[in-house]
């Protein structure tokens, strides 16, 4: 039965608790669905863009918004391939893992690889390692850190040891720290031929959104291991090189930057609903008091022509025309029918 080692420092629980602070506050914001929409958009954007530095792929920020709205990302290179194959994972794991019955298991683990893989590998290599098989070190810097005591022949039930440990702890363990040991433990076990670091980053997403981080707070998994990858590497070889087996110092780091970008994420939806909030009053800010006064009018009586408009505002009927046009334009007022017969009425009736 695996049983990981860590500790409960105080860096650990206030940084938990930090994260959960943030994460309640954007849950009970009560924000309107375009901005949800904005944000889980620009979350997916961020998740391609840094994903594609993980790999060595320069992008803009404009090229990585398209490709995570489905262009495909047009190379001969075969990190283009897995690009498109990361977006693929993102759209799996968004319209899968919300169904409660969905959780991680040896099919999920196995399909995410497969995911990353096709059109780059055969699909018969997206496998644990069995017979012997050395890890392709192609976008692998994570593969120095895989324990090498583990032999292939063992791959699969340490895995299974892991989910059992995953699964069991639900109860006793805060999730942020059964997702980080669950990571670190993948990595030390290593157990693809191909594309082990991708996959544990594939993983770590789908764990994060399983559990409410991405899923209603739109952390982009990819950006903090793109960003933070340094920090998490010097806390993996301190463990390896030290033969300590706590995985103490990893989880600070990670539940630590997890919570700043949390926080970002926050102070991103705030910075989004105030935007959001001044676009819906801005068509009203430039308008003259003949406008104002025409919209309060419209909104008991139906419908005015423009010679109404200009007998009671007292205005010629060029002035009439601008007056209106402008209305249109700002999408308050819309027409309805022809000729003489043309009348304006407000937008929403």
């Amino acid at each position: 039965m695996y049983e990981p080692e860590y500790k409960i420092t105080n860096s650990l629980l206030n940084n938990i608790v930090k994260l959960e602070v943030e994460k309640s506050k954007i849950e009970s914001s009560q924000m309107p669905t375009r901005v949800h929409n904005k944000l889980a958009a620009r979350a997916k954007m961020l998740n391609v863009f840094h994903f594609a530095h993980l790999i060595g792929v320069k992008l803009t920020l404009k090229d990585a918004q398209k490709i995570s709205e489905g262009k495909k990302l047009q190379t001969d290179d075969a990190r283009g391939t897995i690009l498109n194959n990361y977006r693929n994972v993102l759209e799996f794991t968004r319209s899968n893992v919300s169904d409660s019955y969905v959780d991680i298991d040896l099919n999920i683990l196995n399909h995410l690889n497969k995911i990353l893989l096709t059109d780059w590998r055969e699909t018969w290599e997206a496998k644990f390692r069995t017979g012997g098989e050395e890890v392709d070190l192609n976008l692998e810097n994570w593969a120095t850190l895989r324990d090498q005591e583990i032999q292939s022949i063992e791959i699969q039930n340490k895995i299974i040891e892991l989910l059992d440990w995953y699964k069991s702890s639900s109860s006793k363990v805060h999730n942020l720290i059964r997702i980080g040991i669950f990571v670190e433990r993948m990595i030390a076990i290593s157990p693809y031929i191909f594309a082990n670091k991708l996959t544990i980053v594939a993983i770590a997403d789908f764990l994060l959104f399983k559990n409410g981080y991405t899923q209603t707070c739109f952390l982009p998994t990819s950006r903090n291991f793109d960003i933070y990858e340094d920090e998490y590497l010097e806390a993996w070889n301190q463990k390896k090189e030290s033969g300590n087996k706590s995985d103490t110092l990893f989880l600070e780091r990670l539940v630590r930057n997890l919570s700043n970008d949390m926080l970002e994420t926050r102070e991103e939806m705030v910075k989004t609903l105030n935007e959001e909030d001044k676009s819906s009053k801005k068509p009203f800010l430039d308008l003259n008091k003949r406008q104002l006064k025409i919209l309060r009018y419209l909104q008991t009586i139906p419908t005015v022509k423009r010679e109404d408009y200009v007998q009671m505002m007292d205005v010629s009927t060029m002035t009439a025309y601008r007056d209106l046009t402008e209305l249109m334009e700002k999408k308050l007022v819309k027409l309805e029918g022809q000729g003489r017969g043309t009348k304006y009425m407000l937008s929403n009736r």
